[in-house]
C-alpha cells in the first residue's frame, strides 16, 4: 500500500511551526518517508557517512539517532513539540540524484512552495525556513524566491549540533 505522505506528516505537525525544513520530495522508492518510523538500520556508519533524512534531522536536534521504531516516534513527538517540521518541495517520490528530469521537477517545484504552505495552512516567518539541501544545483532559484531563509547543506546540518554549534573535527564546513 502507497504511502500518504500527507496523512503521516500531518500526524506530527506542532500546531505552532517554529521552525520550517524544506527537504526535496519523498524517497524514490515510495517504500520509506521521514514520518513513517522505521527501524534502524544505518547505525553502524558513522554519522559523517549517513546521508540519510532521519539521521541528518534527529543527528542536527538530538546528537543521536534512533535505535528503533519506538525512539524513532518519540524523536518525531519531541520535533513537534519543539516546533519542528519538514515538508518537501515536490510532494511525490522521484529520483533526483543522476536524473535530470527529476532534478527539473524538483527546480519547478521551488516557486510553488509558498501557495502549497498556504494551502496546507502552514504559516511561518521566511526566516523561520531552512532549505536542506542535497544539492547545490538549484541555490540561487531557492535564494531568488525565499532571499531571507537559510539554505544549509545536509551534510552541514547534520554535523552541526541545534543553536550553531559544529560537531568537531567532522564538520564539512
Amino acid at each position: 500500500m502507497p504511502i500518504d505522505y500527507l496523512a503521516a506528516a500531518e500526524k506530527y505537525r506542532p500546531a505552532v511551526i517554529k521552525t520550517l525544513l524544506v527537504g526535496e520530495a519523498p524517497p524514490p522508492k515510495g517504500k520509506t518517508y521521514f514520518y513513517v518510523p522505521s527501524a534502524a538500520s544505518r547505525l553502524h556508519i558513522p554519522i559523517d557517512q549517513d546521508t540519510s533524512l532521519p539521521s541528518t534531522i534527529f543527528h542536527h536536534y538530538f546528537q543521536q539517532r534512533p535505535c528503533d521504531i519506538d525512539e524513532y516516534h518519540k524523536f518525531l513527538v519531541r520535533l513537534q513539540d519543539m516546533g519542528v517540521f519538514l515538508v518537501d518541495l515536490h510532494d511525490e517520490n522521484i529520483r533526483v540524484r543522476k536524473n535530470d528530469e527529476g532534478l527539473q521537477r524538483i527546480i519547478e517545484s521551488i516557486p510553488l512552495l509558498r501557495q502549497k504552505l498556504l494551502d496546507r495552512e502552514i504559516k511561518v516567518g521566511e526566516k523561520d525556513i531552512t532549505f536542506l539541501l542535497a544539492r547545490n544545483s538549484y541555490r540561487s532559484k531557492i535564494r531568488r524566491e525565499f532571499p531571507d531563509s537559510k539554505l544549509i547543506r545536509w551534510k552541514d546540518f547534520r554535523l552541526t549540533v541545534a543553536g550553531g554549534t559544529p560537531m568537531g573535527e567532522n564538520d564539512a564546513r
